[in-house]
């Protein structure tokens, strides 16, 4: 198992303990079997919703297009409409939830 750096403050279910395991999916910390339940259900979610962005064939070659592209701002700035828009969305929605969050 990978230890934990001291920078990694609190378990990813915001449970204010100290993280002692890591998720073997995504690698977020959790501090224990209750937690990593909890979280398991979301990175289930998470991990389907991208899957199925990925699924659209233009969404994949505008990422092999963008992978092999010398002047790749020209094509971003091209690609800025769905379904690129829809997986950034989707992407942002699991590294940053509380931008989703309802107030």
């Amino acid at each position: 198992m990978a230890s934990l750096s001291c920078c990694t403050a609190l378990c990813c279910v915001t449970c204010l303990e100290k993280p002692k395991h890591r998720c073997p999916a995504c690698r977020v910390p959790h501090c224990s079997l209750p937690r990593f339940r909890k979280h398991k259900e979301q990175c289930k979610r998470e991990s389907a919703a991208l899957r199925r962005l990925m699924l659209n064939p233009h969404l994949r070659q505008l990422m092999v297009d963008l992978n092999q592209v010398d002047d790749k701002a020209k094509l971003m700035q091209a690609a800025c409409r769905n379904p690129f828009v829809e997986f950034v969305d989707c992407c942002l929605s699991i590294v940053e939830p509380s931008r989703n969050a309802d107030p």
